[in-house]
């Protein structure tokens, strides 16, 4: 692997994910379903520094950076970085969350996988489809992937490892999940 991951690629990915998202699917054994949902990922610089470098040897770490080797994630640096600083500022957002974003509207994402309030209703401004952990069980259990029951149970092990979500989210869950 490069020494600096961050790479040219194409502009036209539609895909883009935040840390959260790799965290903690990968904490309940479950980071292959993004592969196998979304097929190729785009990532911002931050996020790979934060999961990887930062957070070598934590949840995600090593699912990230294999997943970076193997090309279905690519890591990208936001090409307007001022503008990404000055949303964090003006937002009051974490600077790689920023980032997350400037990367989604650069690359014309029609999806950015998200867990965070802030990154979420930040995207959302910028009408960029909005997707988190839920979402993506959701969307694995109508391609057949995992089992309704397995959706639910994953749902269950989200918040056992900290996932915070409302009651109110965990029944539109499983009212979504048939």
């Amino acid at each position: 692997m490069n020494e600096n991951p961050s790479t040219s690629v194409e502009r036209n990915v539609k895909v883009v994910a935040d840390s959260s998202i790799l965290i903690h699917l990968s904490r309940i054994g479950r980071f292959y379903l993004l592969r196998s949902v979304c097929d190729r990922i785009v990532i911002a610089s931050s996020v790979f520094r934060e999961v990887v470098e930062r957070g070598w040897g934590l949840a995600g770490s090593l699912e990230t950076e294999r997943a970076v080797r193997e090309g279905w994630i690519s890591v990208i640096d936001a090409v307007d970085k001022s503008r990404a600083r000055e949303t964090a500022v003006d937002q009051g957002i974490h600077p790689a969350n920023a980032e997350t974003v400037q990367v989604a509207r650069e690359v014309k994402a029609s999806t950015l996988l998200a867990d965070e309030e802030e990154v979420r209703e930040l995207a959302e401004r910028f009408e960029i489809e909005v997707v988190g952990c839920l979402g993506l069980l959701v969307e694995a259990v109508r391609r057949k992937l995992i089992s309704v029951r397995e959706g639910r149970e994953d749902a269950e092990r989200l918040v056992q490892e900290g996932y915070r979500v409302s009651d109110e989210v965990l029944r539109e869950f499983y009212a979504s999940l048939g």
